[in-house]
């Protein structure tokens, strides 16, 4: 059997690492200790973010896996395979 993720709940997830992202960007470019990258980071903002949402989506599928059930239509009654 094949395990889809629900659409609605990768999206919600996904947008919520990419504002996480967009958090952690922001605070970047005000880190002392990133002074000397500050002009990358500017030049490069959508790749930044884009590769700290994708990080961030990675680790929260680590440490938050979906349900594998979640996803799946309930069994209808009277319903039989058919071989």
């Amino acid at each position: 059997m094949e395990f889809k993720l629900d659409k609605s709940q990768t999206v919600l997830r996904l947008a919520l690492c990419g504002g996480g992202a967009a958090l952690l960007y922001a605070g970047a470019l005000k880190l002392p200790a990133l002074a000397e990258r500050r002009d990358w980071l500017e030049a490069h903002r959508v790749e930044a973010i884009a590769v700290g949402a994708a990080v961030l989506f990675g680790l929260s599928l680590v440490l938050a896996p979906p349900e594998p059930g979640a996803a799946c239509e309930p069994e209808l009654e009277g319903y039989e395979p058919v071989e």
